[in-house]
């Protein structure tokens, strides 16, 4: 009865032990992992660091759990991005995806899938991506890159249809819905209205081409020869429209960069 009653007694702390002992197994696996990714074995670190996050997890250890949710996504976007740059985009997508399955605040490995998805030519599913972390307070550098991907993928559709030699009032149309659809991930900028310029001038819609040429102007941040296909865009329509003073003064300011040939030789005939 004694020993039955000594049993008992200790077996609570009996149980501690055992759940000391269990409880920093997951440590073990930590250092373990970090070990394997000194070593750039970088597949058996991320299953380690995975392992010790799911212990973590178990002894209630949430800052362990998160260094090591977080690790592993950075070594999820690494290995996404050697797939990516070896062509390989179904192998990028899946490291990007396991990334934001173990700790989605590490918004790269989002903006990877979209990098991704638009290799694989699923276009929708990349600006879901990456309009889901524009407004990512934690990792501006990457929300402005996702916003910059989103950008580009719009303006590319509406470039593409007007700078063609003499685009057309439909390459002009074509040009304006990727530009209206823009909107609804992103907000107008600069480069916004220079193509809604270009699309104006292809229409025929001169003075709308100098209205949008003047939104341009005005939240431009770059330099005069950055600004000058702008201003030569607006000149067009000037002229088109008989208003020669205002396209000279239009010009001049286009005789920068590549710009400076043709805005010269139009300023010596006018």
């Amino acid at each position: 009865m004694n020993a039955l009653r000594r049993t008992l007694l200790l077996l609570p702390l009996l149980l501690l032990l055992t759940v000391t002992v269990e409880a920093q197994e997951y440590k073990k696996t930590f250092n373990a992992a970090r070990e394997a990714a000194l070593a750039k074995d970088y597949a058996t670190a991320r299953a380690q660091y995975a392992a010790a996050a799911n212990g973590a997890d178990e002894a209630g250890d949430a800052e362990v759990s998160r260094q090591a949710r977080y690790v592993a996504a950075q070594i999820d976007q690494r290995l996404g991005n050697a797939a990516l740059k070896a062509d390989n985009a179904e192998s990028a997508l899946q490291h990007y995806a396991n990334g934001v399955a173990i700790f989605p605040d590490y918004i790269k490995n989002t903006y990877g899938q979209g990098l991704a998805l638009k290799k694989l030519g699923r276009m929708d599913e990349a600006l879901e991506a990456w309009s889901g972390i524009l407004d990512n307070t934690q990792d501006r550098r990457t929300a402005l890159a996702a916003e910059s991907a989103i950008r580009e993928h719009f303006y590319f559709q509406a470039s593409s249809a007007v700078s063609k030699n003499a685009p057309s009032a439909s390459d002009g149309d074509r040009a304006l819905a990727a530009l209206e659809r823009s909107k609804e991930y992103v907000e107008p900028d600069s480069d916004y209205y220079y193509y809604v310029a270009e699309a104006q001038l292809a229409k025929g819609n001169n003075a709308e081409c100098v209205a949008a040429a003047n939104e341009s102007l005005a939240l431009h941040r770059g330099s005069r020869t950055d600004a000058a296909k702008i201003h030569f865009t607006k000149a067009e329509a000037q002229l088109r429209m008989g208003d020669t003073d205002g396209a000279k003064v239009s010009f001049r300011n286009a005789a920068y960069g590549s710009y400076k040939p043709s805005a010269e030789h139009y300023l010596s005939t006018l």
